[in-house]
């Protein structure tokens, strides 16, 4: 019996001695056909570790503080630099890998990687794509796929200017595997994933920067905070650099939520964009034109052509703006200073922002605001994307106006001040892309319409009472005390905005209730 035991004893320590062998043989063998790997990248590929571990037993393979700069085939200087903490690749099948040519992993996880990334616009989208598909055959599957803690850096390599830059970006992608679509930009689809991210920044195109404190997106709802969009040039410098006028930014806004979003993709843009509300929370824009720099003469599309035109379907339930405030200020004459309109404590509801051709509800907004100082105003604005004659209804009720919180626009830019209030106005605006009617009622005061000499001081008696000789002074003598307008037709400047438009509407309104007889001719 104690022979059978020292056998078994023999054959136990011989058959642990010769795995142990193959273990470590395997090991070694595993880890050097690695470093072979890593040694026989393409020459534009410069990839570097500290140390590697890899477990045969497992499947899995550790890179410590791995690193990688990547040169571009076209101008052979360095693209891209990724320096990580740590690489971990989690159960990998080597039967499949083996046998089916196929990479079947459990789980990525990079740690803490610093990526630089330098953007040549002069190389064609179409090089970075074959770089990204790198002409690799094999099939892969990959349970879960994690980035921690990342820093991103994005370049423009002829300026050296800041394009883009993130922090403490946390990914995960669930459920991933490879993707033999030829529509397809991407080589490989995913299920479920979030995204986490902070202090974002973006250059929006040559004159605005966007700045994100937080973002977080998931498959059904996206938030940011602290969202921020403004010129990278103050006013004086943007009208020294621009050709023809274009508009100052300066937006705010303290939070957006996305809610029961859908995304759609194809090749690498967006083709479906879905939601069934999106809430923005106290947006605060302060607008500045300066009117001295040459107009912009280009050809300015309804909203309705706007969204009707977009290369991807949009579908939106309903947009919410809660406590928002616009400021915008117009510059027209040299030595004055701006003239200034303002909208405070504006609560808005969109809905039916959608241009696909089966919708047939017209987007509908409806807008609640202080207008100037202290004068209530309720807008409600429709019309249908899918109407190629940009038809549309824009009604308001404007509530006790006085004139003179007007002047702050008025005086500086038109050289005109007004005296008197607008008790309560209420008008329809009935257009398209081409032309309008405007039903216009006011019940108004002591209006005056005051022209000033040039130096924008004094009264101009003279044009100032040649003006007042064409409108009444008050309403009192019409039927309920209000005067009506009976403008025929307004034609649209299709080089400015519908906001134009609108207030071509109003003026033309007021003028003609003012000025004729305050009765419509029916």
């Amino acid at each position: 019996m104690g022979v059978i035991t020292k056998k078994t004893g023999v054959i136990f320590i011989v058959t642990f001695a010769v795995a142990l062998i193959i273990f470590f043989s395997l090991k070694f063998y595993a880890e050097s056909k690695f470093k072979d790997y890593v040694a026989n990248l393409p020459e534009q590929m410069d990839f570097q570790y500290e140390d590697v571990d890899i477990d045969i037993l497992s499947g899995n393979l550790t890179l410590k503080k791995p690193s990688l700069n990547i040169k571009g085939q076209v101008t052979n200087e360095v693209i891209a630099k990724i320096n990580l903490d740590n690489f971990e690749l989690k159960n990998l099948g080597y039967w499949d890998f083996y046998k089916n040519d196929a990479v079947n992993i459990e789980l990525v996880n990079i740690s803490k990687p610093k990526i630089t990334y330098y953007h040549n616009k002069n190389v064609e989208k179409q090089s970075y794509s074959d770089n990204l598909n790198g002409g690799s055959k094999k099939t892969f599957q990959v349970g879960t796929f994690k980035i921690e803690n990342a820093d991103i850096e994005v370049f423009d390599v002829d300026t050296d200017s800041l394009l883009f830059s993130s922090e403490n970006i946390d990914i995960q992608l669930s459920s991933i595997t490879s993707k033999s679509s030829k529509t397809s930009k991407l080589p490989f689809s995913f299920g479920e994933f979030f995204i986490n991210s902070k202090n974002l920044e973006y250059q929006v195109g040559d004159f605005e920067n966007l700045t994100l404190e937080s973002m977080s997106i998931t498959p059904e709802t996206s938030k940011l905070s602290n969202l921020k969009l403004r010129t990278k040039y103050s006013e004086r410098e943007l009208s020294s650099i621009i050709k023809t006028e274009r508009d100052h930014y300066d937006l705010s806004i303290v939070s957006v939520e996305i809610l029961n979003q859908k995304l759609t993709f194809d090749k690498d843009s967006i083709t479906v964009f879905k939601a069934n509300e999106i809430i923005i929370n106290t947006p605060e824009i302060d607008i500045y034109r300066d009117k001295l720099v040459a107009d912009d003469l280009t050809h300015k599309s309804m909203y309705s052509k706007m969204l009707r035109d977009l290369n991807f379907s949009l579908d939106l339930n309903k947009i919410i703006i809660n406590k928002g405030r616009i400021i915008y200020e117009e510059k027209v004459k040299k030595d004055n200073q701006a003239g200034k309109l303002e909208f405070l404590n504006l609560d808005a509801t969109i809905a039916n922002v959608s241009n696909l051709k089966s919708s047939t509800q017209p987007v509908k907004i409806d807008i609640s605001s202080t207008f100037m100082e202290d004068t209530p105003l309720e807008v409600d604005w429709s019309f249908d994307v899918n109407d190629v004659n940009d038809g549309f209804i824009f009604k308001a009720d404007l509530g006790l106006l006085e004139a003179k919180d007007l002047n702050q626009f008025m005086q500086p830019n038109l050289n005109i001040k007004l005296e008197g209030a607008l008790i309560k106005t209420y008008f329809t605006i009935d257009g398209n892309a081409n032309t309008s009617r405007v039903d216009l009622k006011t019940d108004y005061d002591q209006f005056d319409v005051v022209i000033l000499q040039d130096d924008g001081k004094e009264k101009n008696k003279f044009l100032s009472g040649l003006v007042n000789l064409f409108i009444s002074k008050d309403s009192k003598n019409s039927t309920d005390n209000f005067r009506e307008s009976d403008t025929k037709t307004v034609d649209r400047d299709k080089t400015k905005s519908i906001f134009n438009f609108v207030w071509k509407n109003a003026q033309s309104g007021l003028l003609s209730a003012m000025a004729g007889d305050g009765k419509k001719d029916n």
